[in-house]
């Protein structure tokens, strides 16, 4: 039983964290509602994005590469802030790791909508 005090203990999802990886999307693609929008300088003055989603009955933050940016740009996304209520599909895909030079799965946005 899963109260405000208490995470549900019959599935991962309350042990996740904050940000949405390609392990918490059911099968191959989901769409994710765009609720929030923010921009972090990280210390080392790296400029990072940030967008709030809704999946699957939870807020999760999901980090936009430089992939996921362009194709925002190029499928008519003006500015970051515009995003907010969007929808967009996300689809796992197999990306390499420059840490560990291995593939995981990541996810890549491949569907935009107002």
């Amino acid at each position: 039983m899963k109260t405000e005090e208490q995470p549900s203990l019959d599935d991962w999802t309350d042990f996740a964290g904050d940000f949405l990886k390609a392990d918490f999307i059911d099968g191959s693609q989901a769409d994710v509602v765009v609720i929030g929008v923010e921009g972090v300088k990280e210390d080392t003055g790296r400029n990072r994005l940030f967008l709030e989603v809704e999946y699957a009955d939870r807020q999760w933050k999901f980090d936009i590469n430089k992939t996921n940016q362009t194709f925002l740009r190029n499928n008519g996304v003006k500015k970051p802030k515009d995003l907010i209520s969007y929808k967009l599909t996300l689809q796992k895909i197999k990306v390499r790791n420059p840490s560990t030079n291995s593939m995981q799965d990541g996810l890549a946005i491949v569907g935009i909508s107002a």
